[in-house]
């Protein structure tokens, strides 16, 4: 184990651990390993062994699948504070997706036939993997509900308005911390259909951008077109 009392306190924030007794967080932390990546390394890829579930400290983890054409789908953007992987556990054995760094990120490894047995034991730490799985499972089906029925202009300020910090302020500035190309994909567009919602917006004077910032004058009407 090498976390430090900042590291621990985070992970111990983490819905997964926040179940545990001390005796049996000290168990988890034992067989826990934090890594650090730079940008674009991968950390597993689709058919490795899951040995490992994750939690990412900072930075973020770009979760993919590989279409027969080759070209990549980003399934999801993990970022600091959450858990990934976990699910895997109970499927086969093996991870069902790619993982790997957009930008330097460290993240803990945590075992995870030491946390399986764990489980087995533990009423209150189960009911809550299940009520989180049942989460994602239901976040799943809104995700396809947007790719089917919404357009690419209703996805991308979708997007926008969930990485606000918070509060419906009049103007909101967002940080895009991934390329525009993983947005993209994230949101099932093409690359030049993301830039030209984006000038259009920015056309209509709802929003402004600044490189990588992106200030939304006006969410209140942003929110009626989506």
């Amino acid at each position: 184990m090498n976390l430090d009392p900042a590291d621990i306190q985070h992970l111990k924030d983490g819905y997964l651990l926040a179940a545990l007794s001390a005796s049996e967080l000290e168990g988890v932390l034992v067989h826990a390993r934090v890594r650090t990546l730079i940008p674009g390394e991968p950390l597993f890829d689709q058919g490795d062994p899951c040995t490992d579930f994750f939690f990412v400290l900072t930075g973020t983890i770009k979760l993919c699948r590989m279409a027969p054409s080759g070209e990549e789908k980003v399934m999801d953007l993990i970022r600091s504070g959450y858990f990934f992987a976990e699910a895997a556990m109970f499927m086969n054995g093996c991870y069902p997706i790619n993982a790997c760094s957009i930008e330097a990120t460290r993240l803990v490894a945590l075992d995870s036939r030491h946390f399986i047995g764990l489980v087995k034991n533990n009423a209150d730490l189960c009911l809550r993997l299940l009520s989180k799985m049942s989460q994602r499972m239901h976040g799943m089906i809104n995700e396809i509900d947007r790719l089917s029925l919404h357009s690419g202009a209703q996805r991308v300020i979708g997007y926008l308005l969930e990485q606000l910090p918070g509060g419906d302020a009049a103007a909101s500035s967002v940080r895009l911390s991934v390329p525009k190309h993983v947005i993209a994909s994230r949101l099932g567009i093409q690359p030049e259909t993301l830039s030209r919602v984006l000038a259009k917006l920015r056309g209509q004077q709802l929003i402004e951008v600044h490189d990588d910032m992106i200030v939304l004058n006006d969410v209140d009407a942003l929110r009626r077109l989506c």
